[in-house]
């Protein structure tokens, strides 16, 4: 029974599936567990017609611990469907195929004839990491989802507990997709596979359940992220680090190092956040301080990414400034390596425009000097900097000009190019 008026669809266009390529992974789980297929399904066929339906058939792929998603078992379905009745699988036809894992047919007329061997495939995937690509889409999908959930004030954690009748705190990936379809929310084969490679923890060996526990403190994270009083209070913070000028993120930036000086792995508890805030000169309340670490312990352990942190209280490069970053990186990068060298960018770095030079409270050679050293951790032992710390940098800088074209002539008299000029 759906308790929404309307559905909210979070779709995209199902791949075709090998249907040769799914049964060579059966066969090559079968033959590693030693399964039998046949007495598995016997159970389902008692006329011995050689048919049986397609939801039997589905549930005797269960009881072999297949971990088949939802394309790859439509493939299956195709592939044995009874021609004369399309709600059956030719079961006999499928057990006679599995079965030349353990027997090779007509071997005894041709003692040369090679056993065909399976090979189970590796996982696609490691679990918890994502690529780059990944990641965007698992962010897009994930913002959707709190946006549904935060519309329709819905609490999934609620309903995961409910069916959660088995090890605490994890679902079968079909539950899994049960529940989302209870809250109207359709996912794909592709999408269902990102929140369990992020999710995911193994079952028996052989199948993946989904941490739902995590995976709805993410959401709520997310949520957190959507109200008026968490922008509000997002908002307070950025005027008060547009006061003091691009050095403010970078302030922080260095705050937050200090305190993270034990391990040096970019994460702090949550004392050391609302200390490290304090030290910067930002007081928040204990109801702001518990909406900060919401917002940003995703995973509920007590701990912030400070690097998640800074991205989210900084914004990201609108389209024309990103452009102008992307431009000067290709300006100094002349020999189109895909990297910079610190040398270059002294080379190529123009301070006589910088404001402060301007002003006369910096030398050229000083600002220099600032600019370069705000590459010193980004940059790798050999001093060469990628296209993503530049544009890191840059958006620290651009979180405290609200002009676009304050910004753009900046970009233009500091590395010596035009917004428009032709690219070689």
């Amino acid at each position: 029974m759906n308790i929404f008026h309307k559905a909210e669809n979070v779709t995209v266009k199902p791949e075709e599936v090998n249907a040769d390529q799914v049964m060579d992974r059966v066969k090559a789980h079968v033959r590693k567990f030693r399964i039998d297929v046949k007495d598995i399904f016997r159970d389902f066929d008692r006329l011995r017609s050689g048919k049986i339906t397609k939801p039997k058939f589905l549930t005797g792929l269960e009881l072999c611990k297949l971990n088949l998603d939802h394309a790859e078992l439509v493939a299956l379905e195709k592939r044995f469907q009874d021609p004369n009745a399309k709600d059956k699988v030719m079961i006999a036809e499928f057990v006679d195929d599995i079965e030349r894992v353990f027997v090779t047919k007509n071997m005894h007329l041709d003692p040369g004839m090679e056993a065909k061997t399976y090979k189970v495939k590796g996982k696609s995937f490691e679990l918890g990491i994502l690529s780059e690509e990944e990641m965007h889409d698992f962010q897009v999908l994930m913002d959707s989802l709190a946006m549904v959930t935060q519309k329709n004030r819905v609490k999934m954690r609620r309903f995961f507990k409910e069916h959660d009748k088995g090890i605490k705190n994890r679902v079968k990936q079909s539950e899994f997709r049960s529940i989302m379809s209870i809250l109207n929310i359709s996912l794909s084969d592709k999408q269902l596979k990102l929140i369990t490679q992020r999710f995911g923890i193994s079952h028996f060996g052989t199948k993946l359940d989904i941490n739902y526990d995590a995976f709805c403190n993410e959401v709520e994270a997310l949520e957190v992220r959507r109200t008026s009083q968490f922008a509000s209070l997002m908002e307070r913070m950025r005027k008060q680090f547009r006061k003091r000028g691009a050095r403010g993120i970078i302030g922080l930036q260095s705050v937050f190092k200090r305190m993270d000086s034990y391990d040096g792995n970019r994460i702090l508890d949550k004392h050391e956040f609302i200390e490290g805030l304090t030290m910067f000169g930002f007081d928040v309340t204990k109801s702001e301080a518990k909406q900060l670490l919401k917002a940003y312990d995703r995973n509920n352990d007590g701990y912030v990414s400070f690097d998640e942190f800074i991205r989210g209280m900084r914004g990201s490069l609108n389209s024309r400034r990103l452009k102008m970053v992307v431009k000067a990186f290709k300006k100094i990068d002349e020999d189109r390596q895909g990297v910079i060298t610190i040398d270059q960018m002294r080379r190529r770095f123009n301070a006589h425009h910088h404001p402060k030079v301007i002003s006369g409270e910096m030398k050229e050679d000083d600002a220099l000097e600032i600019f370069v050293n705000s590459f010193e951790n980004s940059a790798t032992k050999d001093e060469k900097v990628f296209l993503d710390s530049f544009e890191d940098y840059y958006a620290n800088i651009s979180s405290s000009i609200d002009d676009d074209e304050y910004f753009v002539r900046m970009m233009e008299k500091v590395w010596n190019f035009e917004e428009y000029e032709y690219e070689t």
